[in-house]
């Protein structure tokens, strides 16, 4: 599990983009649109349905946690067919407590713990590969229970520093979400979390993700966990869903996108040696092909510096 630890090590909060106790009356259903984010969703009490990028809504018992780590758009409802519109277009209800808000015509009560944070850009790429919701039920969640009723009693308070609390609880519910859900997986299902079962691929994940960069062969990679080519390319194809190499591909890629996201604003020339590439050229060709954008359209904006003023004589 080394390689799980090293990711999960390096997710820290950057900014909360919203974080709310939710008490919803039937009917309600609420867009969330889709944001560059980790979002959570608890129900506490009650009923809701969830589903992501238009896709059938799946139901939530109290207990259940829902994790979208790539931001995408989802829909959140008290009932499978609700209708939803945008969360923004909504009266939130909301009184004097700031982290509060409530939704819905008077029905049926429930309760949800709802948040979205944003995480630092030096962020493990490997994240990357979780699904796009990941769902635990109400008997897998015993180990986020403590966390979640101490991010509810500092939302019901509202005390001083609430927001740097409920930043340090989302990285610990980020750690803890994955580490349950690495448990559900079944033997069938393939993917880097489930890979990390097998002692072999791991030692072979572990090796690309300490040196992406490096021009990795199959019988390199091979011979680092005491496998023959062809057993390490059908093993690996078989529990990641892809090839040796369009794996590194990617994560080559990955790397590149979070450090063209660092406000410090990196050359293009660094950010290409540092995932393995001798030009900038070859490696915009190869962002583009991967990632479908051109690097420079994930470099934030420049600083902006204040004028100069002139010195009075």
């Amino acid at each position: 599990m080394e390689v799980l630890e090293t990711a999960l090590e390096k997710f820290h909060v950057s900014s909360t983009l919203y974080c709310a106790f939710c008490t919803n009356r039937a009917p309600w259903g609420v867009e969330l649109p889709q944001n560059p984010s980790v979002q959570f969703h608890a129900l506490r009490s009650g009923t809701a349905w969830i589903g992501v990028n238009g896709g059938p809504r799946v139901e939530l018992a109290p207990g259940d946690f829902v994790v979208i780590p790539h931001g995408d758009a989802h829909e959140v409802s008290s009932g499978p067919d609700t209708p939803t519109s945008p969360v923004h277009d909504q009266p939130a209800g909301m009184g004097t407590n700031p982290w509060i808000a409530s939704f819905g015509k008077g029905g049926e009560r429930s309760e949800m713990i709802c948040a979205g944070f944003s995480f630092s850009a030096g962020s493990h790429p490997l994240l990357a590969f979780l699904p796009p919701m990941i769902h635990l039920r109400d008997e897998e969640t015993g180990s986020l229970e403590p966390i979640l009723q101490l991010a509810e009693r500092e939302m019901l308070s509202s005390g001083h520093a609430t927001s740097a609390v409920l930043g340090r609880l989302a990285e610990i519910l980020m750690v803890e979400s994955v580490r349950a859900y690495v448990r559900t997986l079944q033997p069938e299902q393939s993917g880097w979390l489930r890979a990390l079962n097998d002692p072999q691929i791991t030692a072979v994940l572990r090796a690309i993700h300490e040196n992406p960069a490096r021009a990795w062969t199959l019988a390199g990679l091979a011979a680092s966990a005491s496998m023959s080519r062809t057993s390490l390319a059908t093993r690996f194809r078989e529990l990641m869903g892809t090839s040796v190499h369009a794996y590194i591909a990617r994560l080559r890629m990955l790397t590149a996108a979070a450090l063209l996201g660092h406000p410090q604003r990196p050359k293009l020339a660094r950010v290409a040696a540092e995932v393995g590439y001798g030009s900038e050229a070859a490696f915009s060709r190869a962002f583009v092909r991967e990632m479908g954008v051109s690097p420079t359209k994930l470099r934030p904006p420049r600083a902006r510096r204040a004028p100069a003023t002139r010195a009075s004589s």
